[in-house]
């Protein structure tokens, strides 16, 4: 439990009322709570931030390709195995440095990508362990490092500062690029299970542990993609709407929601500007990615979307390995 004690000017202290009144009005007043309120789940306002704004457009996802080991879970992980209990799992990721540590505490290192440089690392809490369990609504812990080209830590951020929320919510995906850190805070399932206040993109300055925007809710479950002044990312699930977003790095408004038939599963880049989106159904949509590099970006359809129903429907990424299970 968590409590927040008024102070300075704020003290509760009110003249003429004896302690025991006092005490009253302090439980009454909720001077002490016992928990957070949430931070409020939506855009901000479209101010350009100057991190983002000077350097947009740098190292993106061609520049840095993300590792992703098994591309059919939700979640980006670079072990594989169950997702649950203090073991079960092994490393598949690149080669471990020493000065990153496999563990920290009951976090386990989750993802290890090159990154600006240097590696970034998303450690997770497995489910089953202390903060959070498989079925449960509570959120695991998270802690994101980046250790520079030299090996020195230079920054390491609890990620749970900085979600908009203490239950319903996994980061699924995550990407440093040119200082931000940008991540989507996943819905754990049905958005309805968290009043539809999930699946949004963020961008955190790590180093001042500052939320620099949020997107509106439900813009990205499962992979997003960073290109140019963009991010590139798909929302769906069953008995939900289907859509691919175009978001802007800067700002994180929504500049484009493109409905698709099913949820979109993956996202493929190419050097020739080509997106390829593998729907839920089995079927893959194709995309042009014009004006990337600047202020006027567009995702153009090369096809027709032939309607829910194609080859594949169902799969690992919705059962089986990517919810825990052998």
């Amino acid at each position: 439990m968590r409590g927040t004690s008024c102070a300075g000017a704020e003290r509760c202290y009110c003249h003429g009322v004896n302690q025991r009144a006092l005490l009253a009005v302090l439980v009454l007043s909720g001077c002490y709570r016992d928990t957070a309120a949430p931070i409020e789940n939506t855009a901000r306002p479209p101010a350009r931030d100057a991190l983002v704004q000077q350097r947009c457009g740098g190292l993106d996802d061609l520049a840095q390709p993300p590792l992703d080991i098994e591309p059919q879970r939700r979640l980006r992980m670079h072990s594989s195995g169950v997702l649950s209990g203090a073991s079960g799992r092994t490393w598949a990721g690149a080669p471990r440095p020493d000065f990153v540590p496999a563990r920290l505490d009951t976090l386990e290192l989750w993802v290890l990508d090159s990154a600006d440089g240097g590696y970034l690392a998303l450690y997770r809490e497995p489910y089953d362990l202390t903060s959070c369990t498989l079925g449960g609504a509570e959120n695991c812990q998270y802690v994101v490092r980046w250790w520079d080209g030299r090996g020195t830590l230079r920054w390491s951020l609890p990620l749970g500062a900085v979600l908009s929320r203490a239950d319903h919510l996994e980061v699924q995906d995550l990407r440093l690029v040119d200082g931000v850190l940008y991540f989507n805070e996943a819905c754990q399932s049905y958005a309805r299970e968290a009043q539809g206040q999930c699946s949004s993109l963020v961008a955190v300055d790590p180093v001042r542990s500052r939320v620099l925007w949020r997107t509106q809710p439900l813009v990205s479950n499962g992979r997003f993609r960073v290109r140019g002044c963009y991010l590139i990312a798909g929302y769906g699930f069953t008995a939900e709407r289907d859509n691919v977003f175009l978001v802007d790095r800067a700002t994180g408004a929504v500049v484009q929601k493109v409905p698709v038939s099913s949820s979109p599963e993956r996202l493929t880049l190419d050097a020739s500007e080509h997106l390829d989106v593998e729907l839920y159904s089995g079927i893959t949509r194709r995309f042009r990615l014009d004006g990337m590099d600047a202020p006027n970006g567009r995702i153009v359809a090369l096809d027709a979307d032939p309607g829910f129903g194609g080859a594949g429907y169902g799969g690992a990424a919705y059962g089986g390995t990517a919810y825990g299970s052998p």
